[in-house]
């Protein structure tokens, strides 16, 4: 769903791609080292390593973890992990994650929801105030993982997600009882339910001993104008362009283009994508449904914003990030970029995007597992619109519950922030005046609507 080429097609989470010679620099030595065998196989070639260092970054009044995973297949993930400032023996584990794919976790931890700030000064809204947060890059080649880029699809990345979990834990045994939630955005709508799904599965097999591992506690997963179904998402654009709440962007002739290049190109194409599941078909539904955002592209309105002109939004946290102390108290190595082009490259080769993640949505629902769809309105790329359209296609017991609500007015601190509907395990939330990351554009009422979450309380 994302751009105008079969490139840039998938890297939105920021509408930027970044490809950067490394630079030589020595990494922190790392303070611990894990080593584990995974499964039954005790060979060198499947031996897990989990390195990490402290570091006293953004927030040094926290316990802070940062380093790799260096799993089989030269896979080297990197992770940067803070303890909650409330109550971090209690407090849940929030597993965050940027889309693409292929962008780094890094930038919602710089510019939207975690302890740092591009200014230098404390994010008074991070998310660490009630949760311990865990940022994961992923697939390795993104941020400061690197590798041989093996991974081409959600399917594969949530494989390496459970493994990087299960390393984690064993490190850090105090944190594998607390809650789990999932958050991420954009591509996360991919993400986020099909490694919850994951997880689910292997709980299972771990439960029953077919597999050996910690149980991970999966409590919730929220989404944050995720791009979760092509079908029904990308029918959203011409209401969004020409007949949302903001001044329209479009002609009505462009947004009537839009809707003809729907109904005859990439509707027809994101159905064959999913009946058959083959790469070239999803490829082709990319590829077609693309069209529709090459028109969008000609406003020169940003995807992100649709009150805002291009999408050339400066990101100075990068420069801080490749500050050779940086890096060094981090233990990281190599040159970090937002965004990956080989890594969206080898997505959009095997069509991910344009494979539905209804069903893991669906099933996860079915499970028990409460779900939250939250949207910036101003975001065009995942507008609230189409995501609203993903909600009421939900299939399970509660659907019919969820059905009969209507969006009321969501509060935060008696100001109305929004709006929501929420019936059984699903949740949906409208979020005014933000963009593609709602965090970055209203921090407060990101924050409360985070809080109200993981607390179990209403939006009511």
């Amino acid at each position: 769903m994302f751009g105008k080429s079969t490139l840039t097609s998938l890297l939105v989470t920021l509408g930027v791609a970044l490809v950067c010679a490394p630079v030589t620099v020595q990494a922190h030595p790392m303070s611990h080292v894990l080593r584990r065998q995974d499964g039954n196989d005790t060979s060198s070639g499947n031996t897990t390593q989990l390195k990490y260092t402290s570091p006293k970054l953004c927030d040094p009044d926290v316990k802070q973890y940062s380093g790799y995973l260096d799993a089989a297949n030269d896979e080297h993930y990197f992770f940067w992990f803070f303890e909650s400032k409330n109550d971090p023996k209690n407090d849940p584990l929030t597993i965050w994650l940027n889309g693409g794919p292929g962008c780094s976790s890094l930038i919602g931890l710089w510019e939207e929801l975690g302890p740092c700030q591009q200014n230098g000064s404390a994010n008074p809204h991070s998310w660490h105030h009630s949760s311990n947060m865990l940022f994961f890059d992923q697939p390795d080649g993104v941020g400061f993982s690197y590798g041989k880029q093996t991974v081409s699809t959600t399917e594969d990345a949530a494989e390496r997600a459970w493994t990087f979990l299960q390393a984690f834990y064993e490190t850090f045994p105090q944190y594998s009882k607390l809650d789990v939630h999932y958050f991420g955005e954009s591509y996360g709508g991919h993400y986020i339910p099909g490694f919850a799904s994951h997880v689910v599965d292997m709980n299972k097999k771990v439960q029953s001993g077919e597999e050996k591992g910690v149980v991970v506690p999966l409590k919730s997963i929220g989404v944050g104008n995720g791009f979760i179904d092509a079908v029904i998402q990308y029918k959203s654009y011409p209401k969004m362009t020409c007949h949302s709440s903001y001044p329209a962007v479009l002609s009505e002739e462009e947004c009537d283009k839009m809707q003809q290049i729907y109904e005859n190109d990439c509707k027809p194409a994101a159905e064959q994508c999913a009946e058959s599941d083959e790469d070239s078909d999803c490829v082709n539904a990319n590829q077609q449904c693309g069209q529709i955002e090459g028109i969008y592209a000609q406003s020169g309105y940003s995807f992100y914003d649709i009150r805002q002109q291009g999408d050339d939004t400066p990101h100075p946290f990068v420069d801080e990030l490749n500050k050779a102390s940086v890096i060094k108290e981090l233990g990281a190595r190599g040159h970090f970029s937002m965004c990956s082009d080989s890594v969206g490259t080898a997505f959009a080769q095997t069509g991910d995007g344009a494979r539905s993640y209804i069903p893991a949505v669906e099933k996860l629902l079915k499970e028990g597992i409460p779900v939250l769809i939250y949207v910036g309105d101003a975001d065009v790329i995942c507008n609230w619109y189409g995501n609203l359209d993903v909600v009421d296609s939900l299939k399970w017991d509660g659907s019919d519950a969820f059905s009969k609500t209507k969006l009321e007015a969501w509060k935060a601190d008696g100001k109305e922030v929004g709006q929501f509907r929420s019936a059984d395990k699903l949740t949906f939330v409208r979020v005014y005046e933000a963009g593609h990351e709602v965090p970055m554009y209203q921090p407060e009422a990101a924050l409360s609507m985070f809080q109200t979450w993981i607390s179990g309380k209403s939006f009511g």
